[in-house]
């Protein structure tokens, strides 16, 4: 499971404010920090568990392990010695954590906020689609939400 760092959890406190206050200027841009945020949150939504023979071998050279079982949950694993467990989630636990490119997006738009730049300059437009565009790709959708 992933664990998050002091940092990861300092940008998810960010997140969940801004998703209640008035630094959300419009209905996109709440949109893209909801989407982060529910990518930040993947929950455990399966179990599943196999068994593995210690020091047996398969013509491969590979430790010999037996199928998974799938269940719903954990109560439902075996968990007598030589079984592996392993959680489901219902995003992969690599997404559990913000991507660089998500936390890099989100830091460019704070920088756009702050600095305030004409409309004309386009710094707004690119920050916003910087952030959807990461937040989209952390939960695997295409920017038409499909």
């Amino acid at each position: 499971m992933t664990t998050f760092t002091d940092d990861d959890k300092g940008l998810i406190k960010e997140i969940r404010e801004r998703i209640g206050s008035l630094d959300v200027r419009d209905n996109i841009e709440r949109r893209a920090y909801e989407i982060a945020l529910a990518s930040l949150e993947a929950g455990v939504v399966a179990w599943r568990y196999r068994y593995v023979k210690k020091d047996v071998t398969d013509s491969q050279g590979k430790t010999w392990v037996g199928d998974w079982k799938y269940v719903p949950t954990k109560e439902d694993c075996n968990d007598r010695p030589n079984y592996e467990i392993q959680e489901l989630y219902n995003l992969p636990p690599a997404i559990a954590a913000p991507t660089r490119g998500l936390v890099n997006a989100v830091r460019f738009y704070d920088q756009v906020k702050h600095t305030n730049p004409p409309v004309e300059t386009g710094a707004w437009k690119d920050a916003i689609d910087w952030v959807l565009k990461e937040a989209y790709q952390a939960v695997n959708i295409d920017a038409k939400g499909e």
